[in-house]
């Protein structure tokens, strides 16, 4: 009888084991770290919303993931909803690679192959225009002044 899933090769297999050293250290240093104490020298101090006013689609993640990840839901949600979905596809992806190394197959090989077309791409770019209409609503609507900035260029045009 021919197997389902052919069996992973050694790079596969450490990729595997890599991922599954760093996934869940990234997310253990995101629970016990707190966004809001990073050092002010990071390379990447400011988001998009410092610029524009307004916040990007993944504005607010990272607290929110913290927050999240240290069962404070209702405040995760306030920040960012896409931690949600962003925390269970990690947990799936965590378990599908734990799976693949103890069964020695492949389950990502059947994974089909998304192929970049001007149709595919610009489906995708809708749904992040659509995405990052969402978040600008919700941080709007909600008063999250700690996502918005007076001083950008679209604040003003959009809030009122």
């Amino acid at each position: 009888m021919k197997p389902r899933f052919p069996a992973l090769s050694p790079n596969e297999r450490r990729s595997r084991l890599l991922a599954l050293v760093i996934l869940p250290a990234a997310l253990l240093l995101l629970r016990s770290v707190r966004p809001e104490a990073l050092p002010r020298w990071l390379p990447f101090p400011t988001s998009c919303g410092a610029i524009t006013g307004l916040p990007c689609v993944f504005c607010g993640l990272t607290r929110a993931l913290h927050l999240l990840l240290n069962g404070d839901f209702r405040h995760a949600l306030y920040f960012n909803w896409l931690a949600f979905p962003m925390l269970g596809f990690s947990a799936i992806l965590i378990f599908v690679l734990l799976a693949e190394l103890l069964l020695d197959c492949n389950f990502l090989a059947r994974v089909p192959n998304i192929p970049f077309t001007r149709k595919s791409l610009t489906g995708c770019f809708l749904g992040l225009l659509l995405l990052w209409c969402v978040q600008v609503y919700l941080a709007v609507s909600q008063r999250k002044p700690e996502l918005l900035n007076r001083d950008g260029l679209l604040y003003s045009l959009v809030v009122r």
